[in-house]
């Protein structure tokens, strides 16, 4: 797993987490540049899935290979599914449930970046 890419994908996460949040708060709906944001974050979010498995087939390993797998594979399913719910609720909760989402993800790629970091490259 890309260090750089990890970090970059936390920090973007929490930003926007912090923003949806704001929204929420002020029961604004979701503006389209944040909807681009979330769709552009989960694009990453594969493309760091698609790193990861090429490195795992490379033979590099995690020391929890299943647990790193299922991380791996529910952080590429949490924010189409938060921003699917979000379309869905317009308005003060959907910005509320993309903000949870994004706050998920982060938590995700720190968990994945620690056990990728205990045995794996």
């Amino acid at each position: 797993m890309l260090d750089v890419l990890a970090n970059t994908l936390i920090g973007a996460a929490l930003v926007l987490s912090v923003v949806l949040g704001v929204l929420a708060y002020l029961r604004r709906p979701t503006p389209r540049v944040l909807t681009a944001a979330v769709l552009v974050l989960a694009a990453a979010v594969l493309a760091q899935a698609v790193v990861a498995m090429v490195l795992l087939i490379g033979g590099e390993r995690a020391q929890e290979q299943g647990t790193f797998i299922g991380y791996m594979f529910f952080s590429i399913m949490v924010l189409p599914a938060a921003l699917a719910w979000a379309r869905a609720e317009p308005g003060r909760w959907g910005n509320g449930v993309l903000a949870v989402g994004c706050l998920t993800l982060s938590v995700m790629i720190v968990r994945m970046s620690q056990l990728w970091g205990i045995t794996g490259g």
